[in-house]
C-alpha cells in the first residue's frame, strides 16, 4: 500500500526516506459510501501534508496485488510521518486536522489506526 500511496503525491520534506526513527501514523478507513473516496482523498491531500510537523504523507485506495493475506476491507489508507512525538501530538490538535476529521468521521463505517516508530 505504501508504494501505491506514495505515488499519489503529498508532503515529502525528508528526501523520500521513511524511517523507523520517526513516528508513523497509519489510518485505514472504510467509508459507508465508497463513492466518497475521491472527495475524502482530495480533502486529505489538500490539508494533511501542509500541517506543520508532517515530514511525509501519502493517501490512496486499497490496491489488489493478488495476495490473499493482504487485508482488503478498507477504502482508503493514509500514512503520515513525523520527526518527533511532540510533532505528532501537535498534529492531533491542529485546527485543520480537527476540522477534516469532524467532516469525514461521520462518513466512516470503520476506521483503524496504527502508530509506531521511535518516540
Amino acid at each position: 500500500m505504501m508504494s501505491a500511496c506514495a505515488a499519489s503525491g503529498g508532503a515529502n520534506t525528508n528526501g523520500g526516506k521513511i524511517t523507523s526513527d520517526h513516528v508513523q501514523h497509519l489510518v485505514f478507513v472504510t467509508l459507508a459510501n465508497p463513492g466518497d473516496a475521491a472527495a475524502m482523498k482530495a480533502d486529505s491531500d489538500a490539508v494533511l501534508p501542509h500541517i506543520p510537523g508532517v515530514l511525509n504523507y501519502a493517501c490512496g485506495p486499497h490496491i489488489d496485488v493478488g495476495r490473499k493475506n493482504i487485508r482488503q476491507d478498507y477504502t482508503l489508507g493514509i500514512l503520515v510521518e513525523f520527526s518527533t512525538l511532540d510533532a505528532y501530538r501537535a498534529y492531533q490538535v491542529n485546527p485543520e486536522h480537527v476540522a477534516l476529521i469532524k467532516k469525514w468521521k461521520p462518513k466512516w463505517s470503520k476506521s483503524e489506526m496504527f502508530d509506531f516508530g521511535a518516540p
